[in-house]
């Protein structure tokens, strides 16, 4: 092993000279140079995991805006209610074909409420039983602002 000066000095510091001389393992080198290498080698990240991911993630994105969606039909057990509702949509064509731009605003907040108990039975999963009463109500308010749409209501006293 050889000594260097600490001063700067030819001559070692006379403290180094009262250290001891050993000469090291013939392996030691070796290892040291393994362990430096294992230390710096590119260990793997999830990078490849994370592009994987991604990918999936883009293709399912993909494969949901493409693929068209079954429309909810009402259930076919129950004609009655299909029937109420295609009759409130003709009524509906109807009252908006009279211009119902003048219509009652009493007519149009009975039907708004309708509107919403309508949405909210649906919401919570109603049977036709709750429903087919619904629609009902739906179509006589319908039937009033197309009757005060005409001029035909009666006034009553």
């Amino acid at each position: 092993m050889r000594r260097q000066p600490v001063n700067g000095a030819d001559a070692p510091h006379p403290l180094l000279l009262d250290l001891p001389v050993f000469e090291p393992d013939a392996s030691l080198w070796p290892r040291i140079v393994a362990a430096h290498a294992a230390a710096k080698a590119p260990r793997r990240r999830p990078v490849r995991w994370i592009f994987g991911a991604a990918a999936a993630a883009a293709v399912v994105v993909t494969l949901l805006a493409i693929v068209p969606r079954a429309p909810i039909e009402p259930r076919a057990s129950e004609p009655a209610l299909t029937e109420s509702q295609h009759e409130s949509q003709s009524l509906e064509r109807e009252w908006q074909a009279l211009s119902p731009a003048g219509a009652q605003p009493a007519g149009l907040a009975r039907l708004h409420v309708i509107d919403a108990t309508l949405q909210s039975a649906y919401d919570r999963g109603a049977e036709a039983d709750e429903l087919r009463p619904l629609w009902q109500q739906r179509n006589d308010a319908l039937r009033g602002l197309i009757l005060a749409a005409r001029g035909d209501a009666v006034t009553r006293i």
